[in-house]
């Protein structure tokens, strides 16, 4: 005689609805969106721990909108908070109990995965710090106004780029890239007056593509890994390399070593576009190319 099914149907449901409840307790999506009002500026602090954060260009008339999909128990809607003061924006974007923390301008934390998607006004001026420990960055300022852009990654694999030139002048961009592989596309269109890379162990690539009419210089620092430096044949260039024996420095032949680790390419002084590179390296590999 067949065993009766119901009690193993019975079972098979209630697993089934643990299961499908588990699910959706660990599973959040969050949408927000802050409208822009008297705001001259923004100060945004992103800080994600381990998740896929990417940055772009919005509408206009929206200052910051987030499309959110984590992993966690943290009700989203208590963990973004926005002030205005002195009319700067403040957009605290924050999980843990540093929530109430108003120094911070944009602050992401406390999630241990999933995707954040934000989208910037390109209306007013923004200051980014951007913070990524392990996940992947996907950073598109083109189209913005940035101001300031400060960006330290761990262990991620990143993508920052200006496919045009930024609205803003940048004094300081500072660019922190650890167990990474990170690459800059079109960095002259950052307008910055001065850059600083330093990369540990990774593979790194800086192409200072872009429209410029000014002089720029940029120190960079890598300790045991590679970096590509592409630089466009309009753009006049001067690298200084601190060579060492444990490090390997190959340089393109359109450059002439007018003294010991100073190099120059053949337009230097009479382009009006001017680029200065300073280059530390530990152990690896530095390469810098025209393109």
């Amino acid at each position: 005689m067949a065993k009766p099914r119901l009690p193993y149907l019975i079972v098979t449901a209630v697993a089934a609805l643990l299961t499908l409840g588990f699910m959706y307790a660990f599973t959040l999506s969050y949408h927000k969106e802050i409208n822009l009002s008297n705001e001259r500026e923004l100060k945004a602090n992103l800080e994600v721990g381990f998740a896929k954060l990417s940055i772009a260009h919005g509408k206009s008339a929206v200052l910051f909108r987030s499309e959110i999909s984590t992993e966690g128990k943290e009700d989203l809607a208590k963990c973004i908070d926005y002030a205005i003061r002195d009319g700067v924006g403040y957009l605290n974007v924050n999980s843990s109990e540093e929530r109430h923390n108003k120094k911070k301008s944009l602050h992401i934390s406390g999630f241990d995965s999933g995707t954040w998607e934000t989208y910037f006004t390109d209306e007013i001026p923004i200051s980014f710090d951007v913070e990524l420990g392990l996940g992947k960055g996907d950073f598109d300022f083109t189209g913005l106004s940035v101001k300031d852009l400060n960006l330290s990654a761990g262990a991620s694999s990143v993508t920052l780029r200006f496919d045009t030139p930024n609205k803003s002048e940048i004094e300081e961009l500072t660019i922190e890239a650890g167990l990474s592989k990170f690459e800059g596309k079109n960095l002259c269109n950052a307008n910055f007056r001065h850059m600083k890379f330093e990369g540990g162990v990774g593979s790194y690539r800086l192409d200072f593509g872009g429209s410029i009419e000014k002089e720029m210089d940029a120190d960079i620092e890598v300790g045991l890994g590679s970096i590509t430096v592409l630089i466009p044949q309009n753009i006049g260039a001067r690298i200084i390399y601190e060579k060492n024996i444990i490090s390997h420095f190959d340089i393109d032949s359109e450059f002439s070593e007018q003294s010991e680790d100073n190099y120059i390419s053949s337009n230097y002084y009479s382009s009006s576009s001017k680029i200065n590179l300073h280059i530390d390296a530990g152990l690896g590999t530095v390469k810098i190319r025209r393109n």
